[in-house]
């Protein structure tokens, strides 16, 4: 297949390029660095070209995983974030109407839009109540995929992600750790009581589960949650981060929430896996490799 990928030099998207490229697919990155290659586009940052880009090659798919993805930042400029994150979909869907209606638009949503629930397990279908404007602007980026799937019949499908780790990242929970550890491996001191639950799933098996959602899904303007199904505490994730450290540090959390952090966000993925998907890695073999990545990039 002949896929386009939006935001390819980011976390996510280098991940997506370089498994969908071993899988034998035929892979076109798009981003806002410069580079040279005849598999990548340069992106405007200023004035974005995607109808252009989209009919040098008869795209099968067109993954968009651009965008900001910084909770407390949407809070300090959601100008910023709902540029990035909802008016690029709304150009990018715009283009594809015009240049290649045919090609299949996945958005790279986030579990942000279900906001601070009760629920234990989310479904797609509980009602989003995002409480930052950076799940209100990826909850608007699923409107607007909604909305061309209705009256311009273009195939879109988004991805509700919960917490992806791997190589590569450098912040949120794990990356915050490593670098405290770094400055004093004793004792740590993170955010929140600890009991708050995330859904980790490690960074290959996204890109796995990205494949199994374009090979099976109708693409119908509908979502999928993309995570393994099990809620780890932060207390958990923590201790189990720093077992792996081999660290013998004192974790302390400050009680004080930040801006935007759900208490629970836990998935259901009966979509995800009944299209076949499967955790390959489980989360202490991802969290190690992981680790490895950290210090070799020390």
């Amino acid at each position: 297949m002949e896929v386009l990928i939006i935001g390819s030099e980011g976390f996510i998207g280098k991940e997506l390029t370089a498994f969908l490229k071993q899988q034998g697919h035929t892979v076109t990155g798009a981003d806002i660095i410069a580079q040279t290659g005849d598999d990548y586009h340069q992106i405007n940052a200023m004035d974005p070209d995607y109808a252009k880009v989209m009919t040098e090659k008869r795209f099968d798919f067109c993954i968009n995983a651009s965008g900001q993805a910084n909770v407390r930042q949407s809070f300090d400029e959601p100008k910023l974030d709902f540029d990035s994150n909802a008016v690029t979909v709304f150009r990018l869907l715009d283009a594809i109407r015009i240049a290649r209606p045919t090609c299949k638009f996945l958005q790279l949503s986030s579990a942000a839009v279900y906001g601070n629930t009760t629920e234990p397990i989310l479904r797609t279908d509980f009602p989003p109540q995002p409480f930052s404007p950076y799940g209100y602007h990826k909850w608007m980026a699923e409107l607007v995929c909604s909305e061309f799937n209705r009256f311009y019949k273009l195939p879109t499908c988004c991805i509700r992600i919960f917490s992806v780790y791997g190589e590569g990242q450098t912040k949120l929970l794990f990356w915050d750790i490593w670098q405290k550890y770094n400055r004093q491996p004793d004792k740590i001191e993170l955010f929140g009581s600890g009991d708050e639950k995330r859904d980790f799933i490690y960074i290959k098996d996204l890109a796995r589960a990205v494949e199994f959602i374009m090979l099976h899904h109708p693409f119908d303007g509908t979502t999928v949650n993309v995570a393994n199904g099990r809620g780890w505490s932060i207390r958990e994730a923590a201790t189990s981060f720093c077992k792996l450290l081999d660290a013998k540090t004192a974790l302390v959390f400050s009680q004080k929430s930040k801006s935007g952090d759900p208490n629970s966000l836990v998935a259901d993925i009966s979509t995800l896996a009944a299209y076949g998907y499967q955790p390959a890695y489980a989360f202490e073999k991802g969290l190690s490799k992981y680790i490895q990545w950290l210090k070799e990039k020390k």
